[in-house]
């Protein structure tokens, strides 16, 4: 929901926005830090431009004085404030119905409220309240501190104390403008639009003590009401902040990643082993990578929910995992590591030219298969599951780069990839778009 912010606009325009001053009868008053209730029914007055319906409150305020205006209720409605039959400011509601609207005013008097139905056809109770708007008080930021201030048309920058070392969280919160929110000093430059709810703005950061600047802005010519908070926590034991950390091969370690970025570590196997890692954030959507080899393995939410989780059995060597945020935003993670012993038998099967193999696929896994190419040229590789509760993938690597990867083919869930190769070894993972899904196959590739 955004504002839009008309000024000192004709008479003519403020005719076009639903109703006008003089189209909806008398005005019921409404205090300042109080609220009214009221319905718009089908004897409402009408503003025969639209056909909407409105009901007129009377808002008296001095010069300078700042309110916020909430409609609620069944009504899906708007909210528009006239002075002297002139529009200053209106909002549409939000898909539940409900509306914010702040404004100042530029000159001491009356201002009249409009609450009118969203169309033609919205009709039903509401409750409007107006919040007076205390404006912030010019002194530093510190943790725990929330303040109102207004935006008009520009950026507005704030001091932020740090007096201890923590994890910050950094809130702009608007129903007016879309929020931009921006931090630097001692050394850092963060900036973020929406990583938090709807439109506003969230910065999360590890900060030690000093003073650092906050910007709230807006995109394009943001004006209205907002709040602006900060809240600290202590860094969990042993949290990570740079690449390169070893893994256990079994426990959790602790990460911070900033919304952009990419927090990696080493796992080193001394023999083959089965390898399952989980990555989970309270505020992160995370995206899981390991690498080593010629493989890559990714996966962002097989571990539930928005988490990610990477079964696999592995050759002994070293491998980077990586941790990023796919949700544009920053925060704190955990990384678990759980190894247990390799199944008998070769990691990677060979999957020969015109030979059908068979798999039975466990949950959370991929099965690897080693594929030699002999000759350049168009070759076909087909999954076909043994029932219908397991839609196949196939992924072709080399290199540990992915090559292709396919999920269904035209007629059925069964992935069947048509692709030109080069003469060379690949790696052909059968694996399934659900990761906990289980079942048998059938995995065939040939020269077209």
């Amino acid at each position: 929901m955004k504002r839009l912010t008309a000024g000192l606009l004709s008479l003519a325009i403020a005719a076009a926005v639903h109703t006008p001053a003089h189209a909806a009868g008398p005005a019921r008053p409404l205090a300042v830090d109080g609220d009214v209730s009221g319905e718009i029914t089908s004897s409402s007055q009408i503003n025969y431009s639209d056909g909407t319906r409105s009901q007129l409150f009377s808002l008296q305020m001095g010069a300078g004085q700042a309110v916020s205006l909430k409609l609620n209720g069944a009504l899906k409605g708007s909210l528009a404030v006239f002075n002297r039959d002139v529009l200053v400011s209106r909002t549409d509601g939000s898909d539940e119905g409900n509306a914010t609207l702040s404004m100042r005013a530029d000159k001491a008097g009356q201002y009249l409220v409009a609450v009118s139905g969203a169309d033609a056809r919205a009709f039903g109770p509401f409750q409007l309240s107006a919040e007076p708007i205390v404006a912030y008080d010019g002194k530093p930021l510190t943790a725990g501190r929330r303040v109102t201030d207004w935006l008009s048309n520009g950026d507005k920058t704030f001091v932020l104390q740090v007096d201890k070392p923590g994890l910050y969280t950094i809130n702009l919160e608007s129903s007016e403008f879309d929020a931009r929110l921006e931090l630097s000093g001692n050394g850092l430059n963060l900036e973020d639009d929406d990583g938090g709810s709807n439109l506003n703005s969230r910065l999360v950061a590890p900060l030690q003590p000093g003073r650092y600047t906050l910007t709230a802005g807006g995109l394009g010519e943001a004006s209205g009401a907002f709040y602006l908070g900060v809240e600290q926590s202590d860094f969990p034991e042993g949290l990570v902040f740079n690449d390169g950390t070893n893994l256990p091969l079994e426990g959790t370690v602790s990460g911070f990643i900033g919304a952009d970025d990419t927090r990696s570590f080493v796992l080193n196997l001394p023999e083959r082993r089965r390898v399952q890692l989980d990555a989970s954030g309270k505020e992160l959507d995370t995206m899981l990578t390991i690498q080593g080899g010629d493989i890559t393995l990714s996966d962002d939410d097989g571990g539930g929910g928005v988490n990610s989780r990477i079964s696999q059995v592995l050759d002994a060597g070293e491998y980077n995992v990586s941790v990023r945020s796919v949700n544009s935003r920053g925060g704190v993670f955990q990384l678990a590591t759980a190894t247990a012993a390799a199944p008998d038998g070769p990691i990677r099967p060979e999957l020969k030219i015109g030979r059908e193999v068979q798999g039975q696929l466990r949950a959370g896994n991929r099965d690897m298969y080693t594929l030699e190419i002999p000759r350049k040229g168009k070759y076909v590789i087909s999954m076909t599951a043994g029932s219908s509760s397991l839609d196949g993938m196939i992924t072709l690597m080399r290199n540990g780069e992915e090559v292709a990867q396919q999920d269904d083919s035209e007629s059925s869930l069964d992935p069947n990839l048509e692709i030109d190769l080069e003469a060379g070894r690949y790696i052909v993972f059968a694996h399934s778009f659900d990761p906990n899904a289980t079942g048998s196959y059938r995995l065939l590739a040939r020269r077209k």
